[in-house]
């Protein structure tokens, strides 16, 4: 995930396409272990050498039983033991040493890996397309990063690796065992077959329904995230229990799925340590006859016995593993899926960089030049979508106010995407001074304009933070001089804190958000600015202020916004009537209150009902 995905290009994103087909599953399936061993590529020798000295620590107990057997061998004729118990102190050192070291390479390894896939996933959805993004669930993708990332360091330092070493004990036991008595091995490895099969049966279940679990968790953590998003809208409506059912349905799902898991994990250690059980008295049996007739000694069949017994941790751990590594790909899967995600320029995002810097052409250009032309433009938002945008031509003039306005669905709100460039046309040209976009970065592009939204977002942090964003550079004095122009400059300064003071978006009022988005728009100071009915939910005092704010900025560059109130078509030295995804008509407010219908109907009221 550090680079983008193959054959991705920055104006072209994708969307899987699910598929139910056993050839479909096979291609998933396959991509999702490529995926899985692409991340723990870069930190290959450090895995390669947490499983030698994992190895290595499994082999040092391994001898354990082969000492204990040259102990009583020894004992029996009466000859010292001291070297068996020398021997017994350092291998017992050596793999203690070994151990401490391997979990310690694999734990920094395995934070390594999370923290790699946590920064691939943050660079996916802030520098990939905005529709490809807007589309999923927020909360969903969240979750690849919190909650899915760290089962990958579960998979490498309690699955792969431990799998690889539990291996490792089951064939060195197998090699001792054959060793002492072939025999019994063959009887021992018969029952463990059985055994293993039947384990082998019930440890998949436990990892499919781990993985169903796990998907479940995800659409409960975005159910929860938008109704709590919701909460004051679902109160008033009484919903509480409706939308408590729906998350809680997905979390029934995962309590389903995960005890269905829990049950096979049981079953399946149930297996392990009840078969071996009767294997170690099947063993016993068999070994006791044997010693009787002579064919093995009591110290032979003490160290058979034991490397049985030993048999049930490293089995234990194989099953464990497999179970781990089932669901790191389960994880693997979801976080894979971001990689759908194209980004807007990969090239940049590969060479770590961020394109910035004006347009070369803007500050050359006569002033009357459009700023911002859009020229048969057809776009839409997801390729088996209707079109939003159907030969859209207009012009904007690099200074003075335009004001988009029609009914809903119209394209009002398509136009600003188009011109932010979160929307790409399928046809037709936009250019910003002159220049296409497709010259230009989406960065260069964006260096230009400023937006707000209807609902304007607050970034977590600080007052300051949320306004330096606009212009890292700026004094508190020009902070605190855009906050004034937006009457909230008072506000600020009355807090303790003052700009360092932590806002709570879910505690500011709509027009305290509104108002210091806005402030953040004219700290930016950008040749465009876009607004989407800024004047929505603020007091009368402030819209004053904000169409001030309007005025002041459209004398030094454009100002385009999405009309709702008819102040705000009044000021407009340009009104554009949108209808269909076109445009319908323009003129000023005086000249199409004259001459269009729809312009009449629109404006029949003082406010005009929008949902584009």
């Amino acid at each position: 995930m550090s680079t983008p995905a193959v054959g991705k290009t920055a104006d072209a994103p994708t969307s899987p396409t699910p598929t139910g087909t056993a050839d479909d599953d096979k291609a998933t399936s396959a991509r999702t272990w490529r995926f899985f061993l692409s991340l723990l590529r870069p930190y290959l020798w450090q895995i390669v050498l947490g499983a030698l000295l994992g190895i290595v620590a499994t082999l040092t107990g391994l001898w354990t039983p082969r000492i204990v057997e040259s102990v009583i061998d020894h004992l029996a004729v009466g000859s010292p033991i001291s070297g068996d118990i020398t021997l017994f102190a350092v291998l017992t050192a050596i793999g203690l040493v070994t151990v401490l070291l391997q979990w310690g390479m694999l734990t920094r390894a395995g934070e390594m890996v999370v923290y790699d896939v946590r920064a691939a996933i943050v660079q996916r959805l802030l520098r990939g397309h905005v529709p490809a993004i807007s589309a999923r669930p927020t909360a969903d993708l969240v979750s690849r990063a919190s909650a899915d990332a760290p089962l990958l360091q579960l998979t490498l330092a309690s699955g792969f690796v431990s799998f690889v070493t539990a291996a490792t004990g089951v064939i060195g036991a197998i090699v001792f065992m054959g060793v002492i008595d072939a025999l019994m091995l063959g009887i021992t490895l018969g029952a463990l077959v059985v055994l293993g099969i039947l384990m082998g049966v019930v440890m998949p279940i436990a990892g499919r329904e781990r993985a169903k679990a796990q998907e479940a968790v995800g659409e409960m953590s975005s159910q929860l995230d938008s109704s709590v998003r919701a909460l004051r809208t679902i109160k008033v409506l009484g919903a509480e229990g409706t939308r408590s059912a729906a998350v809680l349905e997905r979390a029934h799902r995962a309590r389903r799925h995960g005890v269905k898991a829990s049950w096979a994990e049981v079953a399946a250690y149930e297996l392990g340590f009840g078969g071996m059980n009767i294997v170690s008295v099947v063993v016993l049996a068999i070994g006791a006859y044997r010693v009787s007739q002579g064919y093995m000694s009591i110290a032979a069949l003490v160290a058979f016995f034991m490397y049985v017994g030993n048999f049930v941790m490293p089995l234990m751990s194989l099953a464990d593993g497999f179970a781990t590594i089932q669901s790191g790909l389960a994880a693997s899967k979801r976080i894979s899926e971001i990689e759908d995600i194209a980004f807007e320029e990969p090239e940049l995002v590969a060479a770590g960089v961020a394109a910035t810097g004006r347009a070369a052409r803007l500050a050359a250009e006569p002033s009357d030049a459009p700023v911002l032309e859009f020229d048969g433009v057809t776009a839409r938002y997801e390729d088996d979508e209707p079109d939003v945008l159907r030969g859209f031509t207009l012009s904007i003039p690099r200074r003075g106010h335009v004001a988009l306005v029609g009914p809903a669905g119209a394209g009002k709100s398509s136009a600003m995407s188009l011109a932010l460039r979160f929307l790409t046309p399928r046809q037709g040209t936009v250019r910003l001074a002159g220049v296409p976009y497709e010259d230009l970065t989406f960065a260069q592009v964006r260096d230009h304009f400023a937006y707000v939204e209807q609902d304007p977002a607050v970034l977590p942090g600080t007052v300051r933070d949320n306004l330096a964003v606009a212009r890292p550079d700026a004094t508190d004095e020009e902070l605190y001089a855009a906050l004034d122009a937006m009457h909230l400059g008072d506000a600020i300064r009355e807090l303790p804190d003052g700009l360092d003071t932590d806002l709570v978006p879910s505690t500011m009022t709509g027009g305290a958000r509104q108002r210091l988005a806005l402030a953040r728009a004219v700290l930016r100071d950008a040749d465009v600015l876009l607004l989407d009915e800024v004047t929505s939910q603020v007091s009368g005092r402030t819209e004053t202020a904000v169409h001030a704010a309007i005025v002041e900025a459209s004398r030094r560059g454009a100002v385009i916004t999405i009309a709702h109130r008819i102040d705000t078509l009044k000021d407009a030295d340009l009104v554009v009537v949108m209808e269909g995804g076109g445009v319908r008509a323009t003129g000023t407010h005086a000249e199409l209150a004259a001459s269009d219908a729809l312009y009449q109907e629109l404006t029949g009221s003082l406010r005009i009902n929008d949902g584009a």
